[in-house]
């Protein structure tokens, strides 16, 4: 019971304090929407007229990063989906950096020796007192193996789950609030939004996902001279503790040094658009982040991914659907774009279809009229992801992180060379996938996978359809129908009979005690009857708070 109420007081003092950041940031409606049950509360706290000072995407950001690592994160994630967001507020998300104080070394060793059973000692022969960075989830260090290997060390922060199992929980009640506010003005819900979110931290919260992650690369590239992926040391690694292989090598952010050694850095940065494509278009699995800091030089020919905390993998469906879209924008086939997008669920009751086609027609006349030098890929998934927000599409959201990952990765390309070109690259690599995937071995594979499906469903439908005749056969036939908005009603309808029932309840006793007052029964109050001004003072309490009740639901309906 102890324990139940200190974790209520924390989460209520983790309320207050988002309440007041919210406020400060003068996002008062929300504020006051959480802390309602302090009068106090709105007294005393008062917007700081950020909103005057600052844009609406500086002040969210502002918010998320006062917020917290959790809030952070979650930042992170809506920096990709340029399909629900207005494209400042996703800019703006984009600047979001996951930096923060590190926690100390004593803590860090604690937590190794905890998870690996062993003291430093028996594991390293170095280990550097300072980390090499400290992020929202865990901080790195550097240290040397008792075989001698180089490594890097990831320790999560301490109670780091705890922390973001309480956030996760406060984002959902923040979410109910959003979707109250804003009603249907979007077409994911916000607690959707939160759901994918809480799915992708949970992983990130253990370190052997990762590991995986890692693993997973090596395989692809393991006979691909062009690039590195580093080794995982399985044997020291845990969820909350991850042993890496060093990789040395320059950062791709790290233009002077690469100036230094003399690499071709137009060379440099076609291998790295390249190796990326054939993650996404080969493999199906790729890195989510490959911003210049992920993304190490080795030499003029080879290069190393480092942190896979975020990867993307597009499954048949997303694959095809992506492939039948290249397909029906070269063809400039509108009506067969807008059918991709019926199949994949994209297109909401909220598009207007009409208006949709015409803006798909113009943007890929015009991107298809343009010379493939001339593509500029970022500005061209921009204005996709801008229409896909303003007729309500449903996009996948490892589409929109695929997106945001090639956005990324011309963005690095541009850095090394100005005048960096994906379209060209890409265009080489869809050649080599159209040619693989048209050569004999897997037109028959796809013959005999397709037809084994095909004779699989026909034996499915037939067990279906036998199955209603039988239950029609026996009267066992059951319709379901769902109304929309029906709960909501039915919600409605409760509270306004509680409120009537209540009203009569409030009539009944003042009738009653005007009764006992005119009739002098009972002991007396000041020459009436105490029953009578009892009755009195109880209606009129129940009167009040029925008023007050009305009065709050009428304010919180508008």
């Amino acid at each position: 019971m102890r324990l139940f109420l200190y974790k209520r007081r924390k989460k209520l003092k983790r309320y207050r304090e988002i309440a007041k950041i919210l406020t400060k940031y003068g996002f008062d409606m929300i504020a006051e929407r959480i802390d309602n049950r302090s009068i106090i509360s709105k007294m005393f706290i008062r917007s700081k007229k950020y909103s005057q000072k600052y844009t609406r995407g500086e002040r969210i950001r502002f918010t998320l990063e006062e917020l917290g690592p959790t809030f952070i994160k979650f930042g992170q994630i809506l920096s990709t989906r340029y399909d629900i967001l207005p494209k400042d507020i996703v800019d703006e998300l984009s600047k979001l950096q996951d930096e923060i104080t590190p926690f100390d070394l004593d803590t860090a060793k604690s937590i190794i020796r905890d998870e690996l059973g062993k003291d430093l000692e028996d594991v390293f022969i170095e280990f550097q007192e300072e980390p090499l960075a400290a992020a929202s989830i865990g901080q790195v260090y550097r240290g040397v193996l008792k075989d001698g290997n180089k490594v890097v060390i990831k320790v999560q922060r301490p109670n780091i789950d705890e922390i973001i199992k309480q956030d996760i929980d406060i984002l959902y009640t923040l979410a109910r609030l959003f979707d109250d506010i804003l009603k249907k003005k979007m077409v994911i819900s916000t607690r959707d939004i939160v759901e994918e979110f809480s799915y992708f931290i949970r992983k990130e919260l253990d370190y052997t996902y990762e590991a995986q992650n890692c693993e997973r690369f090596r395989m692809y590239f393991k006979n691909d001279e062009r690039v590195v992926i580093p080794k995982t040391y399985w044997e020291y690694t845990t969820k909350k503790v991850l042993v890496m292989e060093e990789i040395k090598g320059i950062k791709v952010s790290d233009i002077d040094e690469i100036d230094k050694m003399g690499f071709n850095k137009e060379k440099l940065s076609e291998l790295g658009a390249k190796v990326f494509l054939e993650q996404i278009f080969i493999h199906g699995f790729f890195h989510g982040d490959p911003h210049p800091g992920n993304i190490l030089v080795l030499s003029e020919n080879k290069i190393s991914f480092i942190d896979f905390g975020v990867v993307g993998y597009l499954d048949n469906l997303t694959f095809e659907f992506i492939t039948t879209l290249l397909r029906a924008a070269i063809d400039r086939d509108i009506d067969k774009i807008v059918e991709s997008l019926y199949k994949m669920n994209a297109i909401s009751a909220e598009t207007d279809e009409i208006g949709l086609k015409k803006e798909l027609f113009f943007i890929i006349n015009y991107y298809f009229d343009l010379p493939i030098n001339k593509i500029n890929f970022g500005e061209a998934f921009n204005e996709i992801m801008s229409i896909a927000y303003k007729y309500k599409l449903k996009m996948p959201s490892q589409l929109t992180l695929l997106i945001k990952s090639i956005i990324t990765i011309e963005g690095t390309g541009k850095k090394l060379n100005p005048h960096f070109n994906l379209s060209r690259i890409s265009k080489e690599i869809i050649k080599k996938i159209t040619k693989r995937k048209f050569n004999p071995k897997s037109v028959t594979k796809k013959i005999i996978d397709t037809t084994t499906e095909n004779i699989e469903n026909i034996f499915e439908i037939t067990n279906r359809v036998n199955d209603i005749l039988y239950k029609i056969d026996k009267d066992k036939l059951k319709i379901k129908m769902e109304i929309e908005g029906l709960n909501k009603l039915e919600k409605e309808i409760y509270i306004m009979t509680n409120k009537l029932a209540l009203s009569l309840i409030i009539s009944s006793i003042i009738v009653g005690s005007s009764i006992i007052i005119q009739a002098h029964t009972g002991p007396e109050i000041l020459g009436m009857s105490a029953f009578g001004l009892i009755g009195f003072l109880a209606a009129g309490i129940l009167g009040v708070s029925l008023i007050v009740s009305i009065l709050l639901n009428k304010r919180n309906y508008k």
